[in-house]
């Protein structure tokens, strides 16, 4: 597309930025809702693939919301931090990362907050 000056007017279509110029895109806002009990937590396997996030990814997770069925949930079971789906099997409570099942038995298994938002990281650097 070409623009040109024409009479002092400039000629062709406005720029899409235009009348945006003072609108930023302030992710804190759009993601954390509860700043005090939100922190972020990066995947480091590749468990949740199968349901769309791939290692690497971040999550937002709000440790004062109360885990519903269907949530995606940050748990700790048997000393690690994972994130599953939580669902009910025949009346039971399980999490789910696509692949396998966990079953809580007794205190082996604590949810820690609720997952509000993922952020997908392409070309990454687990490095460090």
């Amino acid at each position: 597309m070409v623009f040109g000056i024409n009479g002092g007017k400039t000629t062709g279509f406005a720029s899409p930025a235009q009348g945006y110029e003072d609108n930023t895109i302030d992710l804190n806002e759009i993601l954390i809702k509860n700043p005090s009990s939100t922190y972020l937590f990066r995947l480091d396997s590749s468990d949740m693939s199968e349901l769309g996030l791939p290692k690497g990814s971040l999550l937002v997770v709000d440790k004062s919301k109360n885990a519903a069925l269907g949530d995606l949930v940050l748990l700790e079971h048997e000393g690690r931090f994972l994130c599953r789906l939580l669902f009910t099997k025949n009346g039971v409570r399980v999490f789910t990362g696509g692949n396998n099942d966990i079953t809580p038995v007794a205190d082996d298994t604590a949810v820690i907050g609720v997952v509000t938002a993922s952020i997908k990281v392409y070309n990454h650097d687990f490095s460090h």
